[in-house]
């Protein structure tokens, strides 16, 4: 009698666990909304920074004014063959510069005076 009490005592805390959790029938979970993303018609704004380039690979390593070391991926059109480390250049470029997760890209690029 005691086995049979427990085993509907376990059997309703399993229930009642899975229900917590949102699983229902079968092991599948309630369906969630999806964020859709918002189309935006808005192009970034492009922002120009002077440095030193100070590695060119398949991303450019960039010295800036203040100091700080940017990478930055290379836009569409965007070649370095007039370039070499050690150039002073201008370059201009859509993104953030500095902030983690995100690396800006060169719109253009041209050795500064």
């Amino acid at each position: 009698m005691k086995r049979k009490i427990c085993l509907m005592l376990v059997l309703a805390l399993m229930a009642v666990s899975l229900t917590a959790c949102g699983v229902t029938g079968g092991g599948k979970q309630s369906p969630q909304p999806k964020d859709s993303p918002v189309a935006s018609t808005e192009t970034p704004e492009a922002k120009v920074v002077h440095g030193i380039i100070n590695k060119i690979d398949s991303y450019l390593v960039l010295l800036t004014g203040e100091g700080e070391y940017q990478n930055m991926d290379y836009g569409e059109g965007v070649t370095m063959d007039d370039f070499m480390e050690g150039d002073s250049v201008d370059v201009t470029y859509t993104g953030e510069l500095g902030v983690e997760g995100s690396t800006p890209v060169i719109v253009s690029i041209v050795k500064a005076d």
